[in-house]
Order: structure tokens, then C-alpha cells, then sequence
């Protein structure tokens, strides 16, 4: 999960004051990044290895790092910098308090890479300067972020709760050799895309590390299966703090909630002990006689389809004027039960919504949502879409040729992929009925490239297998 907001505090106090203070990962012995430099940007500016708070603060100033001269003028930033929390599931972070060594250091692994994959496409995809042409002030690229992470293992309820803060600062380098504020319109309408993404990949490592599968729940999203609903409640109390404040003002909208939220906010107990807290989750994970947290390795392979119903339901959820890649990232990453590494989810999507136009933050085009949306023909005829990129080709020139076939004999509706089934093949012209042979065979070959048995498929749309 992706949170997003403006930072005006140039002092940056909230970030560097926890630098290494986090309890519950000292406790357990493991290592946390004491606040590092992020992004392509940075490398110019000399920065490198840990944060150091002079020169956080002289970067959200809007000046060089280590001269102080200012890189942009302060009348064109009327913000700081940009916070984006990425934070782990729930069920993720009791690995971290509960679990064993080995498990613990594979989420914090996990969750860094996941971290560093979500940032990169920001780079990518979202990050940009304006400036002005002839006829209006049009995106252009820069050299990269220049921010820093700090990773913190605390809620201020003192449950576990692993996140990271990546402060961006409003200032970037334009590849026209020119510092000034970012274009903040384009992490904006990248964020649900990149914290969909951050998830995909977490799950993946997640599941590669630790062996685990997982479920949709409503509400928080994909959860490790297994993880008993009521330990989880026994370690939110956040949660139920804001959803307490929710209940007394008699409103549940996003207004309410970031007020719900903001009026609840306490500091962090400065009086907790890492040895309290290792005790204290101990006790709380035995909330019942015979209920504990334990590893829970989930069942056989994961799954490597898209879930095509979540897909198409979080398309039809955009805008009608059509969708733009961003939300095709964000639809691919949460139909993923076992996520997907963002290097292979960017590589499947561009099949279906290509980016290589050179488009950055809100400057991408629009599409019609059919042309990432299968038909239902498609789907009878070929199941759902493979996660991994190199099955997207195979997928769309079967879905394609079936079409062809569809359109060549004038073949409407939905019913039956080909137009016929067993019964009435005796019926089919020679032509029509060699060609929808031919077509069943493409079918056959696609399937079996795909890992799928096609028998059974090729009987359920009334062909004979035998025959094909």
C-alpha cells in the first residue's frame, strides 16, 4: 500500500529523529537502514550511503547538498518535498515480530526490494519537470529523484507495522541541464499504480522467500493465507483507533478518515523497551487457548493467470474517457495473487498498453478499455491471461487469429468461441468447417505453449479433439 503526501517541514525533524531508533527490528537484532539516499539524482549532487541531516534539509531548501548555492528558486516551490509510505501487509509484518531470523530477514529483504522496484518506476514512468514550448508547459524528463528513505517497523500503537517513507524532495534535474520543482501532477496520478506495484512485488519475493500463498480480503487487499483474522486484529490498534474516532463523528468518508486519522495521531512512546515489546507481542499472539501466530507455507505452486474478473472490474472503475498504462499497471498488479517482480508486471503489460512513446507523469495517452480487456470468447477459448511476459505474445495471436475467424464467417455473440459446436459441425460449408478445424488446432498449440491441458477446453467448446 502506497500513501502519498506533501511535506512542507524543511526541517525534515519527523524523518531524521528516528533514524535508527526503531525497537522492534534493534530488538530482534536486525539491521535497519539508518535513513540512505535514493534515486538517479542524487549521484550528481555527490550523495551517497546514509542520510546526513544538514544536508536533507539544505535539499528541501531547495540548495546543493554540500555548497548551499541554491539549484531552483523557492517563488516556483511552494513545497518541500513529497512523502510516499510504502507499507507491507499486515500479515507481512507479524513475520517480522513473530517469525524466526530467517524469516524476518527475508521480509525486510522483500519489503527493500519491493521498495526500490516501486521507485524505479516512479523514476520511469512519473517523474518530470515542465516546461514551456510554443504552446503550452509540456512534462519533460529529468535525470532522476533525489530523495531518501527511512524504514521504520513501528505504528505509534507500538504494533508491528513495517513501512518505509521515501521523501522526495521538490527538486529535480532536467535533461535540458536545468534544476526546478517537480511536476507534481504525474506522482500523484501514478500512486495507485505504484503502490499496487510495491504490493505485486512484495508478494512475489514474499512468496519465493518465505513459501507462502495468499487471499483477497475486503477491505486491506491481498493477506498471507492462513494468518488468523483475529491476531491480526490483536496487533491493529491504529486501526481500531481511527475506526473508533470514524464511529463517534458518524461519517466514513476519505475526508473523515485523514481527520479520524490526523486526531489520533499520538507521538511514538519513547518509554517502550525493546525487550517490553518482544514480550509484549509474544503475550499477544496467544489471544486464545490453541490460537498463536505460526508459518504457514502456503499450498503447491502459486498461481501464474490473472485473476481476469478483478482485472476488468478495476478498468471499468476508470474514467470514461478511457484507460491510460498506469491504470493497466494497477489493474495487472492487483489481479496477481502471487504478484509478479516489476520488471516481468511492466514487461506483460506492455503488451496491452504500450509505453515506449517516450510519455512521462500525466502526459499519457488514453486507450479504450477493450483494447486491454478480453472478450468472453477469448477467455472460453484460452483461459485467462498468463502473469509472466513471455506468454503475452502467444495469448494475443491466438485471441487474434480467433477473431480473424470470427469476423471471416460474420459470427456474433458470445456462445460458443467458434460458432459451432459438435452438433452442428456436419452443417458447416467444407470451407467454413476445414477453417474452423485449422482454428481449433491454433487453439490446441497456443494452450499447450501456455502450460494448459486443452483438452478438456477444446471439449467444453464442442470440438473433437480428435479431429484437431
Amino acid at each position: 500500500m502506497l500513501h502519498l503526501a506533501r511535506v512542507a517541514d524543511e526541517s525534515a525533524r519527523y524523518y531524521l529523529d528516528d533514524l535508527g531508533d526503531e525497537l522492534a527490528l534493534v530488538a530482534r537484532g536486525h539491521g535497519v537502514d539508518a535513513g540512505r539516499w535514493m534515486g538517479g539524482g542524487t549521484a550528481g549532487l555527490g550523495l551517497s550511503g546514509p542520510v546526513d541531516g544538514p544536508m536533507l534539509r539544505a535539499l528541501l531548501d531547495g540548495r546543493h547538498p554540500r555548497t548551499g548555492h541554491p539549484l531552483a528558486s523557492r517563488q516556483h516551490r511552494s513545497v518541500a518535498g513529497f512523502d510516499l509510505v510504502f507499507s507491507a501487509p499486515k500479515s507481512v509484518s507479524l513475520y517480522l515480530a513473530l517469525g524466526d531470523r530467517e524469516a524476518a530477514d527475508s521480509v525486510l529483504l522483500a519489503h527493500r526490494e519491493a521498495v526500490d522496484a516501486a521507485v524505479d518506476h516512479l523514476e520511469r514512468r512519473a517523474l518530470a519537470v515542465r516546461r514551456s514550448t510554443d504552446e503550452h508547459r509540456a512534462p519533460t524528463p529529468t535525470t532522476g529523484m533525489v530523495g531518501a528513505s527511512f524504514t521504520h517497523c513501528l505504528s505509534r500503537a507500538g504494533d508491528p507495522h513495517l513501512h518505509t517513507h521515501v521523501l522526495v524532495a521538490n527538486l529535480a534535474h532536467g535533461t535540458d541541464g536545468r534544476w526546478s520543482a517537480i511536476d507534481s501532477r504525474g506522482p500523484f496520478a501514478h500512486a495507485r499504480a505504484l503502490g499496487a506495484l510495491y504490493d505485486a512485488h512484495l508478494r512475489a519475493e514474499a512468496t519465493d522467500r518465505l513459501g507462502v500463498s495468499w487471499s483477497w480480503h475486503d477491505g486491506r487487499g491481498w493477506d498471507v493465507d492462513g494468518t488468523d483474522p483475529l491476531v491480526l486484529a490483536a496487533f491493529s490498534g491504529r486501526s481500531a483507533e481511527i475506526r473508533q474516532e470514524l464511529a463517534g463523528r458518524g461519517s466514513r468518508s476519505a475526508r473523515a478518515r485523514h481527520v479520524a486519522w490526523a486526531s489520533t495521531r499520538d507521538r511514538k512512546d519513547p518509554s517502550l523497551q525493546s525487550g517490553d515489546l518482544a514480550e509484549r507481542w509474544s503475550r499477544r499472539a496467544s489471544i486464545a487457548p490453541g490460537r498463536r501466530w505460526e508459518r504457514t507455507p502456503g499450498p503447491g505452486a502459486p498461481p501464474d493467470r490473472l485473476e481476469e474478473r478483478r482485472f476488468a472490474a478495476a478498468i471499468a472503475a476508470c474514467p470514461p474517457s478511457g484507460v491510460c498504462r498506469r491504470d493497466v499497471v494497477a489493474a495487472w498488479s492487483d489481479a496477481l495473487p502471487a504478484g509478479a517482480r516489476a520488471d516481468e508486471l511492466d514487461g506483460a503489460v506492455e503488451h496491452w498498453a504500450p509505453g515506449g512513446d517516450g510519455t512521462l507523469g500525466v502526459g499519457e495517452p488514453r486507450r479504450a478499455p477493450a483494447s486491454c480487456v478480453p472478450a468472453p470468447h477469448h477467455l472460453r477459448a484460452l483461459g485467462a491471461r498468463p502473469a509472466a511476459a513471455e506468454g503475452q505474445p502467444v495469448w494475443r495471436h491466438a485471441a487474434a487469429a480467433i477473431d480473424r475467424y470470427r469476423a471471416r464467417w460474420g459470427i456474433e455473440g458470445d456462445r460458443r468461441t467458434l460458432g459451432a459446436d459438435r452438433e452442428h459441425l456436419a452443417a458447416l460449408s467444407h470451407p467454413q468447417l476445414a477453417d474452423h478445424l485449422e482454428m481449433a488446432r491454433t487453439v490446441r498449440d497456443a494452450l499447450v505453449r501456455l502450460g494448459v491441458d486443452p483438452r478438456a477446453r477444446l471439449e467444453r467448446e464442442g470440438l473433437a479433439f480428435e479431429r484437431c
